[in-house]
């Protein structure tokens, strides 16, 4: 599962859209199954190139929305996460976090990436109170360089290309 927190709602269909041109060779779907929605009726389980996501409300005050996108390939999720936020905030021009695991301090909880209008920063998230509407915000620690990854068009990664 790839997860982000996106600093603007974004539709289903604009969701849905991007994941499509992301990776062709998948076909996805919006399911608000967390919510007890139905499964879409194209939606086929036995099919690997059917995925599908959900979009909730977030307990981060600067990212109210949150997207889980279910059924990838469960190799490189967190490499895959970030190369779709990377995208996603490019495009839309909005900011996008995702949680990390940093390699020097695989063991600390609080490291994400967040993407500005699609650069990388290291940012903590130790101070934030989830849930709370006047929380302190995720603090950006600074530029952060990631490898640039490539995936092909069924979300496998194909690359790791220094950036």
């Amino acid at each position: 599962m790839e997860e982000m927190y996106v600093s603007e709602n974004l539709s289903a269909a604009q969701i849905q859209q991007f994941l499509q041109t992301a990776m062709p060779g998948l076909t996805a779907f919006p399911w608000e199954m967390l919510l007890g929605e139905k499964e879409p009726m194209e939606f086929d389980s036995r099919n690997p190139t059917h995925i599908f996501f959900e979009t909730t409300e977030s307990e981060v005050p600067q990212f109210p929305q949150h997207v889980a996108i279910y059924r990838t390939p469960t190799k490189d999720e967190e490499a895959r996460s970030l190369w779709l936020a990377q995208s996603l905030s490019e495009q839309f021009q909005l900011n996008v976090l995702v949680p990390f695991t940093h390699p020097e301090k695989p063991h600390y909880p609080f490291y994400d990436i967040v993407f500005q209008q699609g650069v990388s920063y290291l940012a903590d998230d130790s101070a934030t109170e989830f849930g709370e509407p006047d929380a302190k915000p995720v603090r950006l620690l600074g530029p952060y360089p990631l490898l640039k990854a490539g995936f092909d068009a069924f979300g496998r990664l194909i690359a790791d290309i220094p950036a």
